[in-house]
């Protein structure tokens, strides 16, 4: 069995994230509950991280190139609606290559939405794919 530590550092790769870190764990003998709540953990932790970086990253742009600055006011114009955020749940939530929490919260970031709800959002995302990920892996691995 490899290290416990290996699926935590996989679930903190962009792209790879739980969709992949979690059926791995489990291939490798680590029951399904317990790889869920590890590459849960270190999947959520993406969302701060995500949205604390591009905050320092994306000032700087804006204040350099004019187009960054056109694009990102044309991205955050409209007003904000529930459904942005069923969008954006949706969009998570859905356990496929590169729809996951860094995916998310760098399209939230650019769509303005950088309150509370958002991280609320962006979090249940993440423990919805995850856990749909983890039943299905788990599912399948005592049918092997």
């Amino acid at each position: 069995m490899p290290p416990l530590w290996l699926p935590l550092l996989l679930s903190a790769v962009p792209l790879f994230e739980g969709r992949y870190a979690i059926p791995l764990a489990i291939l490798w003998g680590l029951p399904a509950p317990l790889a869920y709540l590890l590459c849960t953990c270190v999947n959520l932790a993406v969302i701060p991280a995500v949205l604390l970086g591009m905050g320092t990253v994306v000032p700087p742009l804006r204040r350099r190139w004019r187009w960054v600055e056109t694009l990102f006011r044309l991205m955050t114009r409209r007003r904000l609606r529930r459904r942005h955020f069923a969008a954006l749940f949706t969009f998570v939530a859905l356990p496929l290559p590169g729809t996951g929490a860094y995916t998310g919260t760098a399209l939230a970031f650019l769509l303005g939405m950088r309150d509370g709800r958002t991280v609320a959002t962006l979090a249940l995302g993440v423990i919805t794919a995850n856990a749909l990920t983890a039943l299905t892996a788990g599912g399948l691995s005592w049918l092997l």
